[in-house]
Order: structure tokens, then sequence, then C-alpha cells
């Protein structure tokens, strides 16, 4: 394919759409399609044309329409910082405000999006919202680019508003549902128990509870064992007839029946033949 190919304008526009509504697109995600030249002039035609909109060097997305302002939407800053992080080769950081705002914890919208990052980096106007990259210590990127980079930041941000005990049990309950999603859920809680130790003890003593597994889960299945093993007893002391099979089947050997018990049995067929004689 070249970039007046109408079968790679046509195979980038059918990524685009089944894609989310307001992702932001870099040449990179077409790099299986065509060559980097090819991938360029076809993202710059589509530009001209209005099918796209270019928001940056190398950032493009497909503009949805307000009915309300009767104006195109702004770009998703979200979607504009995954974009620039693909685009870049770099680890980017928000900032705590913007991490609660995107999370839903609380209602405060930043005008201003700092992101650190390990590079100088020209800020990217989106509308009413200026996205600023601020030059940061590779050391303290320790979150930037991670699932739970987000619940990180925003819980820095939220400190001094966890000490109330109302709004502290409000965050735990936002937390908790997002926590409970079967889709980010588990990666969620899998990135937070693998970098516990570069979280201050405050927000592991906070989060503890939502990350670990639930513990009426637990005692649920510890019960279960212990009444499974109680069953086993039972049919060991009453002889276990019938559990031969059951253990040949499953590779285990059949518990023996203790000597004297052997013996005793023996003696008593014994003195059963003697009689009968």
């Amino acid at each position: 394919m070249n970039g007046d190919s109408p079968d790679l304008k046509t195979a980038m526009l059918e990524r685009i759409r089944a894609d989310a509504p307001r992702k932001v697109w870099t040449p990179s995600d077409f790099a299986d399609l065509a060559s980097r030249d090819a991938v360029d002039k076809a993202l710059q035609r589509l530009a001209k044309a209005e099918t796209l909109r270019r928001i940056d060097r190398g950032l493009y997305d497909q503009p949805g329409f307000n009915k309300l302002t009767q104006k195109p939407n702004p770009p998703d800053p979200r979607s504009v910082i995954d974009a620039v992080a693909r685009r870049d080769q770099t680890r980017m950081l928000v900032d705590g405000m913007t991490a609660a705002n995107d999370l839903g914890l609380t209602d405060a919208v930043p005008a201003k999006i700092v992101v650190h990052t390990d590079a100088r980096r020209r800020a990217i106007k989106l509308g009413n919202v200026t996205i600023t990259f601020r030059p940061t210590a590779p050391s303290k990127l320790f979150w930037a680019g991670r699932p739970a980079m987000r619940v990180v930041q925003a819980l820095h941000w939220l400190r001094d508003l966890l000490a109330r005990e109302g709004e502290s049990d409000q965050v735990r309950r936002k937390l908790g549902k997002l926590f409970e999603d079967p889709t980010a859920g588990p990666t969620l809680k899998a990135d937070l128990t693998a970098g516990m130790t570069a979280l201050p003890t405050w927000m592991w003593v906070f989060l503890k509870p939502l990350v670990e597994h639930d513990v009426g889960d637990r005692h649920i299945r510890d019960d279960r064992a212990a009444a499974d093993d109680d069953d086993d007893h039972d049919r060991h002391q009453r002889g276990g007839e019938g559990d031969d099979d059951q253990h040949h089947a499953a590779g285990v050997r059949p518990r023996r029946k203790p000597v004297s018990t052997q013996k005793t049995r023996t003696a008593k067929r014994g003195a059963t033949r003697a009689a009968k004689t």
C-alpha cells in the first residue's frame, strides 16, 4: 500500500472506527499496514479532508460533534497523554487532581493538566484545557504508565481529605466499585500488590482492605475444606467402604487397615471354623 492507496485509507479508518470513539492515534498505530511515509501521507490527506483532526505533531483523532454547543468535541486529554507516550516512547505520570477527576473521586476540573515525564516537551492546548509536561527525575516516575497510576496519584492529592471520616468512606466506596470491576479490578489489585513497597505506609493501610481478597470468602473456603476433612475422617472410621475405587482413580493408595484389626478378624475366622468342625 502507498499513501495514495484508497485501500490504506479504508483500512486505517476501519481501525479507527472500530476502537473507542475519542481515542487519539499516532502513525505508529498503523505501522503494520504500510511504511511510515505512506501512513504519514494518508493521515495528512485524511486531516486535510477533515475526516480526521490533527491535534499536534503526529496526533490525530476523529472528532465527535456536540449538539449542545454545535461545535466539535475537544480531544480527550487522557487519550492525548497516552498517545504522546506512544509517539515519544516515554513514561507519563499525571498530576493528582487530574487523576482524581478521571476516577470520579472529585468534581474539581483542572484547567491545566500537569504531566510528569523524563524529557522536555512543549505544552498542548485542547480547547480550555492545557497539558503541560514537567521534566521529573526518573526515580519519581515509578508509577508512570502503570495500571494503578491514577489510583496512587489521586490518593496523594486526596490525603488531607481522607482524614475526615465521612469523606474517607466515600472515597473507599468508589474505589471499591472500581476494584470489583471484572475487567479493571484484577489488574489494578495485582499492580498495587506488586508495587506495595513503593507506596507510603498510610496509603497501603488505606488500600489494603480493598486490595486483599475478601476475608469472608476465604473463611467459607476454609470451612468447606474443614468439612471435607471431617467427612473423610468419618468414612475411614466406618471402614472406608466404597472409597478404594476413588483413591485408585486419583492416583492415591488406599489406606491400609490397622494390623491389630486384621489379626482380630483372622482370629475370629479361625474360631468360627473350629466351632463348625
